[in-house]
Parts: structure tokens; sequence; C-alpha cells
């Protein structure tokens, strides 16, 4: 059995913050695309990646208390094994946008998790 590894961040954005967090998203979307193709073997490193972007509320369990000016976007990559991880991140680092990237990580990024093994799965 593979050692599935994963890569989960969490971001609080500003409202007004957003368009320069999700460019930064679409560019590094664009480039994974590219770099797990078909033609690379993509198949043979990463699972699934995806990003999710979703409204702050002050209580999530009941949100009649309104909303914050945030909003929550998590960014999640599930590799095949550590090597894959290892590979991806030796690769991204060599990106032109990896140093906005990691601003905006550093910036806005409250939940960092890049080694993380799934312990519980509901498929």
């Amino acid at each position: 059995m593979r050692k599935i590894i994963c890569i989960n961040l969490g971001f609080v954005v500003p409202k007004n913050k957003q368009s320069e967090v999700e460019s930064i998203f679409k560019v590094h979307v664009k480039w994974m695309k590219k770099f797990y193709s078909e033609s690379n073997n993509g198949k043979k490193y990463l699972i699934s990646a995806y990003i999710t972007k979703a409204t702050e509320f002050k209580d999530p369990t009941d949100p009649s208390k309104g909303k914050t000016n945030n909003l929550l976007f998590t960014l999640n990559e599930k590799f095949t094994s550590s090597e894959s991880l290892e590979r991806h991140n030796d690769h991204v680092k060599k990106n032109k946008y990896f140093s906005k990237f990691n601003k905006i990580k550093k910036k806005y990024a409250t939940f960092r998790s890049a080694n993380g093994k799934i312990s519980y799965s509901i498929e």
C-alpha cells in the first residue's frame, strides 16, 4: 500500500486582498496542471489537488450571527509518497511565482501542514 502524504494550507484573507491571493493560486494551478499532466506521468506522483474558497462566518455553527470581512481558502494536495512530495517541492521552488506564493503563505496562511498523513478517510 502507498504511503499517501498531503499538503494542506489554510489561509485567512481579507476580502480586499482576494485578487492578490487568487492570482497566485491561478498561476500555481496552471503550473500543477502542466507538471502533473498525463504526458508527464503525473498520476504516478499526484493523487489529487484542489483549492477551496469560503466566506468566514463569525460563528460557523450559527451563520445568522453574520460574516467577517475575510475569505477562507484551503490548498489541498495529495501525493502518492513522501518522495513525490519532495519532488514537488524541489520543482515548485524553481518557478518565478514561488516567491510571491511564499509571501502570501507567510502573510495569510494560519495553518500549514506539509507532510500530513491521512488518519481517517470516508470514501
